[in-house]
């Protein structure tokens, strides 16, 4: 074992090591108001025990959708507050390319969902209909029809 990057026991520490070791320290603080969101929307449904409403919400979005849908749980910011949103990623390569193919599986989604039992916390769901569409689109789903030059008059 070679030893020789560190300084012997009598000698003094390298000048530059030690402001390395300060910047290690100071970014693992826990509890630094910068979490993992992935942690904090976990934490967020194990505390509300939303468990079984999130299974029973990937068993509807895989039954809608296919094997390869998902639901992810997501904390965002809505005005001042923190809210649950859950993004149903339906992972339909097709709905990309033709949004109305898609469109009769998203409504059998919410027709289902209707009928879902819902807990007592405030929370979103949206659906993001291909894997590849931004946040956004997932987080405020709408849709535009912006005319082509065959469209136009």
């Amino acid at each position: 074992m070679n030893d020789s990057h560190l300084p012997s026991p009598g000698s003094p520490a390298s000048p530059s090591a030690e402001p390395r070791r300060a910047e290690r320290r100071h970014r693992r603080v826990v509890g630094s108001g910068e979490t993992n969101p992935r942690v904090a929307a976990a934490q967020y449904v194990a505390r509300h025990r939303l468990e079984s409403f999130l299974g029973a919400l990937a068993g509807l979005a895989s039954s809608v959708f296919g094997a390869e849908a998902t639901v992810v749980p997501h904390m965002r910011t809505v005005g001042r507050k923190r809210r649950l949103t859950f993004v149903v990623d339906a992972a339909d390569a097709q709905a990309g390319i033709d949004y109305s193919a898609f469109l009769p599986r998203e409504q059998a989604f919410w027709t289902a969902y209707a009928h879902l039992p819902k807990p007592d916390v405030p929370f979103l769901v949206a659906i993001r209909p291909a894997r590849g569409w931004c946040r956004s689109e997932a987080l405020a789903p709408f849709f535009v029809h912006l005319p082509t030059s065959g469209d136009a008059t």
